[in-house]
């Protein structure tokens, strides 16, 4: 064991992982040795294995690979010594370290090992058939593995056109000249027909295109574009369904696939023909997503003995969603049956959900958080957080390498028991890391620990800016906890970016100046702009929190077009139906949240009482 202090290992640790390309020098073996017992040592290591991952050093990776497997240690290595080993053609070795790391290079690599043993010869096919149906282009490595399969007579034209298909469908469309290529003759005119559908969904309104000559076939390039088209042009996609469907017969699962589709489309635009669409879908089993389109549908006309139906005629399994259980009180509301919305409300308003908090409106009475505080000894703590990964995470969050520290404390929860994840969970917490105390309490199935689940750091700028905004504190919290879990350098796929997620033309917008990516993950100026964007979009929108938060998500030019064109309609009927799924959760969401935050915060009040009550208005 090492002497240094761990301040001075850490020093020694930085140094050390600048030598490791040069492990024979007396100062790397002194950083070494300096190291000892300290958690990232097996990076110093790690990182000179990768650099020299020759036969000299089998041994030592062989023990280290067996040490960390699963690990972060792990993948980085043994891809670099596969590549290794199947370069120079040790094969047995090759085999004796493969594992599925999902890296397609090195499995082709397995792969085309397999080959060469009449054994495991149709295993080695099996594989390339699993590699090569793919709706994109494969690593130059799989070439040699797809001709020997190919070869072997194993790509049939059935192969070739699940991949064109697949290509076509979501994936890259490019390879589709070339997959035309491998099609028998006669099928080929099919791959132009779906370049030409993958292009411009509207070719499916053309019938000419269709020449009815392999039907089975040209029924999947014209459900696919139906599906699509029906996104884009309602009104046309109606038409065209109607010529196709006289001249091709459909398959059960084609119908339903179509028949779901332009129900949810029709149905989020309150078509004319969204009934009649919702009645064909429904014919089929209906799924969760169909049942709540077809019960918004008849919720907008206010056919509230019509939704009572639906609801009535929704599969077991499916009826029990919260959001029935509200609807279906909703209606027995509005039918003047109050004893039964009463009782449907009491036993919702026990649950803590946005439903269960609308429902706690509707009765008037204090939302029901059922906060249940978790606390797991002493013992089970350090238990927990001496397990090697969990030392190797906190360490690296020492020293601030926050991506580093995450990816080994989610290795950690693979290791952990539903109970140890929840002390994990309790660990993250006490350590102020609240997104990994936030996911790990969900992946530990316990959800009852409030405080630690919906936490309220970086308090001081949210208060402040909250009052200088004039915003409430509770929706501010809110509103982080969504976007981010508070993890200050959260970035989306889009761009947002930092604790409020805050996009950068926004910050341009409000700053009247180009930000850094460093400004935005700074916690502090985030929050000033979060707050910030959040009274804009109050002024934009009436001083409606409910059409902000909406606006945060959306944008408020959208949400604007989502409101109703004549006559106003309850809050909670306007929430159920804002087409967008993601922004419909989010508000649902964000409204839970804040009512959460709010008795946090100490209000006694239940904010959902006055929401239930509300009414968005019409445009202007």
């Amino acid at each position: 064991m090492s002497e240094l202090t761990i301040e001075q290992q850490r020093k020694v640790f930085s140094h050390a992982e600048s030598l490791a390309h040069n492990p024979k020098s007396q100062i790397y073996k002194r950083s070494l040795a300096q190291l000892d017992g300290y958690p990232l040592r097996p990076y110093v290591e790690q990182k000179t294995l990768i650099k020299y991952p020759y036969m000299a050093n089998q041994k030592a990776i062989e023990s280290f690979l067996d040490k960390y497997k699963y690990s972060p240690l792990d993948w980085p290595l043994r891809k670099k010594w596969l590549a290794y080993l199947a370069k120079q053609k040790k094969y047995d070795l090759f085999e004796n370290y493969y594992r599925d790391i999902g890296d397609t290079a090195i499995n082709c690599q397995h792969a085309e090992i397999l080959l060469k043993d009449e054994k495991s010869k149709q295993q080695a096919f099996n594989l390339a058939e699993r590699y090569w149906v793919v709706g994109k282009s494969q690593p130059k490595a799989c070439d040699t593995l797809f001709r020997a399969w190919k070869k072997a007579g194993k790509q049939t034209p059935e192969l070739v056109w699940k991949r064109l298909s697949l290509a076509a469908d979501g994936g890259d469309h490019t390879l589709i000249p070339y997959l035309k290529t491998l099609l028998p003759t006669k099928q080929q005119y099919l791959a132009d027909i779906w370049l030409k559908v993958r292009r411009s969904p509207s070719q499916v309104s053309r019938i000419s295109n269709f020449p009815n000559k392999i039907a089975n076939l040209e029924q999947e390039i014209i459900s696919y574009g139906l599906k699509r088209l029906v996104w884009q042009d309602r009104d046309l996609a109606l038409r065209s369904w109607e010529k196709l469907s006289k001249t091709f017969k459909f398959s059960d699962e084609q119908k339903k696939s179509i028949f779901h589709r332009f129900a949810i489309s029709l149905a989020l635009i309150n078509h004319d023909q969204a009934e009649l669409w919702l009645e064909k879908a429904s014919h089929y089993k209906a799924d969760e997503e169909l049942a709540r389109w077809h019960l918004a549908h008849v919720l907008r006309q206010l056919n509230w003995q019509q939704a009572l139906q639906v609801i009535q005629s929704i599969p077991e399994g499916v009826v029990e969603a919260n959001i029935f259980q509200y609807w279906q009180a909703r209606s027995y509301e509005n039918l003047k049956a109050a004893d039964l919305a009463t009782e449907n409300y009491a036993k919702l308003a026990e649950e803590r959900h946005y439903y269960g908090f609308m429902a706690s409106g509707k009765l008037s009475q204090m939302a029901n958080l059922n906060d249940r505080p978790l606390t797991p000894s002493q013992q089970n703590i350090e238990q927990v957080t001496q397990f090697p990964a969990a030392q190797r995470a906190l360490e690296f969050r020492n020293i601030g390498r926050q991506v580093s520290a995450r990816r080994e404390w989610n290795f950690l929860q693979s290791q952990l028991t539903p109970e140890q994840k929840a002390t994990a969970a309790v660990i993250a917490d006490q350590l102020g890391w609240h997104d990994q105390a936030i996911f790990g309490f969900s992946k530990s199935g316990y959800l009852d620990d409030l405080a630690r689940r919906f936490p309220m750091p970086f308090d001081t700028h949210l208060e402040y800016n909250a009052k200088k905004n004039n915003i409430e504190l509770a929706w501010a919290f809110a509103i982080a906890r969504r976007e981010s879990s508070f993890m200050p350098d959260a970035a989306s796929g889009v761009g947002a970016l930092g604790l409020m997620q805050i996009m950068p033309g926004t910050a341009r917008y409000l700053t009247k100046k180009k930000v850094s990516k460093s400004f935005l993950f700074n916690p502090e100026k985030n929050v000033e702009l979060g707050t910030q964007y959040m009274r804009y979009l109050l002024d934009k929108m009436n001083n409606n929190p409910i059409l902000a938060t909406a606006s945060y998500n959306a944008g408020w030019r959208r949400v604007q077009k989502w409101l109703p064109e004549k006559d106003p309609i309850p809050m909670d009927l306007w929430i159920e139906t804002i087409p967008y799924k993601e922004t419909r959760n989010y508000v649902k969401a964000v409204l839970a949240y804040k009512q959460i935050y709010s008795q946090h915060l100490g209000n006694k009040n239940n904010s959902f009482k006055q929401l239930v009550k509300m009414e968005i208005g019409p445009k202007g």
